[in-house]
């Protein structure tokens, strides 16, 4: 599913990340962790080709990544949900509408649109919510709206960015339970945390960043 080699990014002068080499098989579950500043959030943006590297290769369901053009971002992105730690939900449209949002923009019909989204809406318990707007969501509402939207295309890859910073710990274990149960059913998850009581919840690969290269491959604790 994953595949990188020689991976290294620069920012003004500044190495984050050098000569990574990285494989994750399809269907694997895998922490992505390290202290702050260690390059996660930009490994995974590498994955999605939001950002580019400055040399090596990334390798994403059989498709380099970092050569694609514009024109073919957007086949990449439907194999490709991203679920954020901010949520990012759009304040004024509706959770279906932040639901359907993605796939109206990528020419899916509207009542197609709603069919896949209802689906997915209720698979996370959220289908009785569909018409409220997001400030009126709980914290862990919001969170599965945005995994909702990270799912509706049925992505063969999840990319989990940090979700459970803003979530209570209870709320977080709740999220890794769904997280468990889409990778239970073939999707990969890669899931980047510096939640170690996370980690140690439940028994997964766990890849640790480390002076800008992978300086754990294993099961956690150490």
């Amino acid at each position: 599913m994953i595949r990188i080699r020689g991976l290294t990014k620069d920012y003004d002068r500044r190495q984050i990340l050098r000569g990574v080499d990285l494989s994750i098989d399809a269907g694997e579950m895998v922490f992505l962790t390290g202290p702050s500043g260690a390059g996660k959030t930009t490994l995974l943006r590498m994955l999605y080709a939001a950002e580019q590297p400055t040399s090596g290769e990334v390798w994403v369901a059989g498709s380099r990544v970092d050569t694609l053009s514009r024109s073919e971002l957007p086949a990449l992105r439907r194999k490709v949900g991203i679920i954020f730690q901010d949520f990012k939900l759009l304040r004024r449209k509706t959770v279906l509408e932040n639901v359907t949002f993605v796939l109206r923009f990528h020419g899916i019909p509207p009542r197609e649109s709603h069919r896949r989204a209802y689906k997915v809406l209720k698979r996370l318990g959220l289908h009785h919510r569909q018409s409220a707007l997001p400030e009126s969501l709980s914290g862990g509402e919001q969170q599965r709206v945005a995994i909702a939207r990270a799912l509706v295309y049925q992505p063969r890859l999840i990319l989990a960015d940090e979700p459970t910073g803003n979530l209570d710990a209870d709320l977080a274990s709740e999220l890794l339970s769904l997280l468990c149960d889409i990778n239970y059913q073939g999707a990969t998850v890669v899931l980047a945390t510096h939640d170690h009581t996370l980690l140690e919840s439940l028994p997964a690969r766990t890849l640790v960043l480390h002076r800008g290269g992978i300086g754990y491959d294993g099961m956690w604790p150490p």
